[in-house]
């Protein structure tokens, strides 16, 4: 996985060393869920993403991986809402302005 301020890119990394993308996932669009490791103990270190394009689960390597990257990604997502936010009421008054 590849964390940017606005798609969450997931590939895998070839033979050769490069990396194939297999999916860019905008991030205002997503949704992160922790996994209940008590009805599920195999998976305790896991959640999931939700998308509209694709859901699927993560698993880490341990608690510390899995928290990590569970806030990174709502940190990434509520700035990214955030900002989509701000562009769209600067384009709305842009608009306003323009029709007087």
């Amino acid at each position: 996985f590849f964390l940017f301020s606005d798609v969450l890119v997931y590939a895998h990394k070839s033979s050769q060393g490069d990396y194939v993308v297999h999916e860019e996932l905008p991030l205002h669009l997503m949704k992160i869920e922790d996994i209940d490791f008590q009805s599920s103990k195999s998976k305790h270190h896991s959640f999931y993403i939700h998308h509209p394009n694709k859901s699927f689960a993560v698993i880490t390597c341990g608690k510390a991986e899995k928290q990590l990257w569970m806030e990174d990604i709502r940190n990434s997502i509520s700035s990214e809402i955030s900002r989509k936010a701000k562009v769209e009421g600067a384009r709305l008054k842009r608009v306003k302005k323009s029709a007087k």
